[in-house]
């Protein structure tokens, strides 16, 4: 439970009649009856899911997902889509004739090739001998796309190539190069240019918290189809410190042995599905990719779905739970690049999503790995114009084309299903702005909300740290109960159901516009110039009108036998009392910019 207080100062007291329109909006919690008629119909799946969810099951499938290094469409990445066809099979999903059915596809990738690793290992003969890494004991350290050495390896000098002002043709030939850069950043100097055999490189986000985690590997790629064939090893700040020292001391040679294949990129597919009673092609969809190589990423999304397939099936089948009325599609992927081949090669089915849930990271051990549980948001104003209580990762902002920020009830329908796992235990949860970069992009590219569940900063990300000890098996149950209910709710949208919702999504737009009144409001009285401020904020709060407008009107389409008259006008009065009440907002902050301009 929360409760918003909004103090004002003597300075930011509105006249008498604009003062009480603007406090009579005021979201206070607890919630009055109507605006817990969500979390209630929430809460009545919740229960049925959570005693279906098998945390030690779902753990047993990161474990098992953590044996291979999961490239899209490579044998490990095929393997682990097996494994999963394989439990939704034993789980009663069947391949047709069945409301429970379960498909595997296989496509090739004209002009694509897939990496696999087999072994791999780089060690120090001069100055000392010493094992620095091997592809068992540290997975992440040998760099994807890497090429194999001959059998017998490579023994070359390590040449520090970053304080190097050129290098001529070949100047490294036969040399390794090493340096505290990307390797692909360096790769067209060293290796193309200079003729290097291969790279070492030390390189680590900051957000990984290298000093503190001396002994992290992070992840990173050559070009794979580069002309020079070259391998990479990626070392951990400690032994950059150590490689550091020697070298300022004299020669080292390293001896490296690297056996991988490049092969036709053959990307399998699984798709579970939990066919819809009354409207079949309508999907509500709900994805996990399968490549990465980390236990959290994305094991743990991969993981979380499977069980959550699993529990809805056992719940639905053994009429715990009705059957949806719309589809849930359970999708594994390869990264973007599944959703992206299926809008080309099945618009048809892909145009009948009617939303898409993500899992990305989502079984984080957050007391070790420092990554909050997040709902990325579906894009809207906070994404451009970013002021408390939201705040980006350091994932940081990405590319959002304006045309992509649609209202939706989606964002606060996933909130309102975290808020209700918090009925029943404690949980962090918060929302970031959105940044991009998983599964839900396509979607949002072709106008389909799309929402994403992952957590973050993670100082494990992309990292050797990032293995089964750093999941938590209850942290996978709470983030799959609220997604499936969010779904579920979705699926079968009832009268009742839908009316909850605007309810709540009433609440959440108040909330959120004196949120940002009372930010606009501030920056006005602090500015230079408040004119000029006053049509900046004024800009800010349109754009949140529009999207709580469009987010009310999203509504209409929910309903399973369609939208009524009486839900038409709901939403017409919920519209237009918000433009009323905008009006008069825009009226106090104009009153106080002119006030702010005489002073």
């Amino acid at each position: 439970m929360h409760v918003i207080h909004m103090h004002f100062s003597h300075s930011l007291r509105l006249p008498k009649i604009r003062f009480i329109r603007f406090l009579s909006l005021v979201f206070l919690l607890p919630l009055p009856a109507s605006g817990q008629r969500l979390h209630d119909h929430l809460q009545a799946y919740q229960v049925k899911i959570d005693s279906a969810f098998t945390e030690p099951r779902a753990l047993e499938t990161v474990a098992y997902f953590q044996q291979f290094w999961r490239d899209g469409g490579n044998a490990d990445f095929n393997a682990c889509m097996d494994y999963i066809a394989e439990q939704l099979h034993g789980a009663g999903f069947a391949r047709e004739r069945s409301p429970f059915q379960v498909h595997t596809a296989d496509t090739i990738i004209a002009g694509s090739k897939s990496w696999q690793p087999h072994a791999a290992s780089l060690r120090m003969i001069a100055p000392m001998d010493t094992l620095l890494y091997t592809l068992t004991r540290t997975k992440m350290a040998l760099c994807v796309g890497s090429h194999s050495t001959p059998d017998t390896g490579v023994t070359a000098e390590l040449v520090f190539i970053d304080t190097l002002k050129q290098i001529g043709k070949d100047g490294l030939a036969g040399k390794i190069a090493y340096t505290h850069r990307s390797p692909f950043s360096v790769y067209q100097k060293a290796v193309m240019q200079g003729g290097a055999v291969g790279i070492v490189s030390s390189s680590i986000p900051e957000f990984n918290r290298p000093d503190q985690n001396l002994d992290l590997v992070s992840m990173s790629g050559l070009p794979r189809q580069g002309e020079r064939p070259a391998f990479c090893f990626k070392i951990s700040r400690r032994w950059q410190q150590t490689l550091d020292s020697l070298l300022a001391r004299g020669p080292v040679i390293l001896h490296a042995r690297v056996r991988t294949e490049f092969l036709p990129k053959h990307v399998r597919e699984v798709t579970a599905s939990i066919i819809g009673a009354e409207k079949p092609d309508e999907i509500i969809a709900l994805i996990a990719h399968v490549d990465e190589p980390g236990a959290n990423d994305n094991a743990s999304g991969s993981a979380a779905l499977l069980e959550m397939a699993r529990s809805l099936r056992r719940l639905i089948a053994a009429g715990e739970l009705p059957r949806p009325a719309r589809t849930l599609r359970f999708m594994w992927v390869e990264e973007i690049a599944s959703i992206r081949r299926w809008k080309t090669s099945r618009p048809d089915k892909f145009h009948k999503v009617k939303v898409a849930f993500v899992l990305d990271m989502v079984g984080e051990d957050t007391n070790k790995t420092g990554g909050r549980f997040l709902i990325e948001k579906m894009p809207d104003p906070s994404a451009i114009w970013t002021r408390p209580p939201d705040a980006h990762t350091e994932w940081g902002q990405g590319f959002m084309p304006k045309s992509w920020m649609k209202g939706s009830y989606l964002n606060d329908l996933l909130f309102a299903a975290c808020e209700t796992v918090t009925r029943r235990e404690p949980w962090d949860f918060a929302t970031n702005p959105f940044e991009g970069g998983s599964d839900h992009v396509p979607f949002l590219a072709e106008g389909i909300p799309a929402i994403l569940a992952w957590h973050f900063t993670d100082r494990f990300y992309h990292t050797s740290g990032d293995n089964l000890d750093k999941v938590s098996k209850a942290e996978m149950r709470r983030v799959a109960v609220a997604v499936a209910s969010a779904a579920l709710y979705l699926a079968n949208a009832t009268p009742e159901h839908v009316g909850a919702l605007l309810d709540w999504l009433q609440q959440r737009a108040t909330w959120r516009m004196n949120n940002e009144i009372g930010h606009s409001r501030k920056a006005i009285l602090q500015a230079s110039d408040p004119a000029k401020a006053f049509e900046q904020q004024k800009t800010i709060l349109q754009a949140w009108l529009n999207w709580y407008r469009q987010a009310f009107g999203s509504v209409a389409s929910l309903p399973i036998h369609g939208t009524t008259a009486a839900l038409q006008a709901q939403i017409n009065r919920l519209q237009h009392r918000l433009e009323q009440d905008f009006h008069s907002w825009i009226q106090g902050l104009h009153h106080d910019s002119q006030e702010a301009s005489t002073h």
